[in-house]
């Protein structure tokens, strides 16, 4: 089973502030996102893919945030514009996926123990109805 490094979360926190860097009301990624919560997330996918997403994220942790955001800008336009090629396509593939888990651990039960504020799900009302087997 492959996991997030140390260094990788911190990568993982630096891009998701740039995709949820928060407001008066939300807090950023890096502070209320369930971070201590990823590897049970990237737990059945496979290794070879956590692998490549560790060195991704690795490269985003000592990355200036002037070009994570600029790189974010790429993706969301290569994701608009449907162009076809190896680097929107690669674009869209990342930004599908960054998206995926991101939003997953930022919007998901599980927040940053730290944080004391109102969670993403109390601030949107949602509350998940859960179904007693």
């Amino acid at each position: 089973m492959a996991t997030l490094s140390k260094q990788a979360v911190k990568g993982i926190k630096r891009i998701g502030d740039v995709f949820l860097p928060g407001n008066e009301e939300f807090p950023s990624y890096s502070v209320g996102g369930g971070t201590y919560k990823l590897n049970d997330i990237v737990k059945y996918a496979p290794e070879a893919d956590i692998q490549d997403l560790n060195l991704v994220l690795i490269i985003f942790s000592f990355t200036p945030m002037f070009i994570l955001k600029w790189l974010v800008k790429l993706m969301g336009n290569a994701t608009q514009n449907g162009k076809l090629g190896l680097i929107p396509t690669t674009l869209r593939q990342l930004d599908l996926g960054l998206r995926g888990i991101l939003y997953s651990s930022y919007y998901g039960e599980f927040t940053n123990p730290e944080y004391k504020g109102r969670t993403p799900m109390e601030l949107i009302d949602y509350t998940p109805n859960r179904i007693p087997n």
